[in-house]
């Protein structure tokens, strides 16, 4: 039994502080009130009036609630967001929508949409951010504004019946709320002038996936690494054929000089040879034309003397 007490005890808590965190996320923060019975159709289905949703929406983006103000009077507006304020809960179509819808229920006016995107980068057509859990955003607030530049009242009565957007299931916690007010000004008074400004755009950076890096990472430093082998070996074959061209050029060089010398040591044999011979003529022809001799004796008969001239090496 007393186990029983602790396990229902525990459940109630648990339903208690489930109630409480659903209550702080949707608790809107506007005391706008609207007056116009005509624009009843710009509520929920939950009752809730468009400030209070926009109210909502805004709220994302500043850790919590945010607080619409009322507008002072009929003569006053909500105005776009300031350089310093701009974030993309408020410059966006939806938003500028129900902003819209939140003045004309008070019997305000409204701006239009390029006036209230003045200090807006980057701009969206839709909500950015999560629809926080609980709420239910009108289906007119999603209507095109882009085209005639403002929001159309008839067109979002006309759609006012459709489906509304909510929230997708998520555990995701919210941090406390903080507030802030919206900026109203007074149509009567005359126009600012228009000053050039700059704003920074909102990066918008995807988690890194651990996982996806290493391999990326792998897959980068195996095709260095397979590029590097690969020229390694190509500077090596090359390396290797040019060794092999110089060897061969080498080989052909040696050959061609030793066809060369041994024509012209021929040469010169048969040269020294047919000296040699000359010389033995030349040595004969004179021993022959020294061999006979004739001379007349006392008796007048001829004797022919046998006669040999002998040349020394000196007169060769």
């Amino acid at each position: 039994m007393g186990a029983t007490n602790v396990v229902r005890w525990l459940t109630t808590c648990i339903a208690l502080v489930a109630f409480l965190l659903e209550l702080r996320v949707t608790a809107q923060d506007t005391d706008a009130v609207c007056t116009l019975a005509s624009l009843q159709w710009s509520f929920n289905t939950e009752k809730q009036s468009p400030c209070a949703v926009a109210s909502s929406l805004l709220g994302v983006c500043s850790g919590g609630d945010y607080k619409v103000v009322a507008l002072p009077d009929t003569d006053t507006e909500y105005l776009g967001p300031s350089i310093d304020a701009a974030n993309p809960c408020q410059c966006n179509t939806v938003v500028y929508s129900l902003m819209s819808a939140c003045a004309l229920c008070q019997n305000g006016t409204i701006i239009t949409w390029s006036e209230w995107i003045t200090n807006c980068a980057p701009i969206y057509t839709t909500f950015p951010k999560p629809i926080p859990d609980g709420l239910r955003v009108p289906a007119y607030a999603y209507l095109d504004v882009e085209t005639q530049d403002t929001f159309d009242a008839n067109a979002a009565m006309q759609d006012a019946n459709a489906t509304e957007s909510t929230a997708l299931p998520s555990t995701t916690s919210r941090t406390s709320s903080t507030q802030s007010s919206v900026t109203v000004s007074q149509t009567s008074s005359a126009p600012a002038s228009a000053s050039s400004t700059t704003s920074t755009s909102e990066s918008l950076t995807a988690p890194n996936n651990p996982r996806s890096n290493a391999i990326g990472g792998g897959v980068v430093g195996g095709i260095l690494g397979l590029a590097l082998l690969l020229l390694l070996i190509g500077c090596s074959i090359a390396f290797r054929r040019r060794r092999r061209i110089r060897a061969l050029l080498r080989t052909n060089s040696d050959s061609e000089q030793g066809a060369l010398s041994s024509p012209s040591r021929g040469i010169l044999d048969n040269s020294s040879k047919s000296a040699d011979s000359e010389s033995a003529s030349a040595d004969m022809s004179e021993i022959q034309s020294g061999v006979t001799t004739t001379q007349m004796t006392p008796s007048g008969v001829s004797q022919t003397v046998p006669s040999m001239n002998v040349s020394s090496s000196s007169d060769k």
